[in-house]
């Protein structure tokens, strides 16, 4: 199963179909200005964002593991699997640990600074 629910995860996230890269990268584009590479302390901004990040994303995710009759324990656990071996950046196990780090989610945003 971790393989197939991976598997059948990235083909979900890669579908034009259904629309989640393009909401990633238009919600890293919409929202990139707003983080400062240099700064040495977080905005109290970036948490708001952070959070409908979070709040969007993770109810994308949900449809698509009741879909899959995926359990939401079971599934977290598979990611945090995979996250060693995922590409930096826009990765799947990591845009979806993002929903769940704010950490990761920075990162992310950091990146989406340097690559739009």
């Amino acid at each position: 199963m971790a393989e197939s629910i991976i598997g059948k995860l990235e083909q979900w996230f890669m579908d034009d179909n259904t629309g989640v890269e393009q909401f990633v990268e238009e919600f890293a584009k919409a929202h990139k200005d707003v983080f400062d590479l240099d700064a040495e302390e977080h905005k109290q901004e970036y948490m708001t964002i952070y959070l409908d990040f979070q709040k969007k994303f993770e109810s994308k995710i949900e449809a698509f593991l009741a879909e899959n009759n995926v359990s939401h324990e079971a599934f977290m656990e598979e990611c945090h699997k995979h996250q060693s071996g995922s590409e930096a950046g826009f990765g799947i196990i990591d845009v979806l640990l993002a929903t769940l780090e704010f950490d990761v989610f920075m990162q992310m945003m950091l990146d989406a600074k340097t690559r739009f």
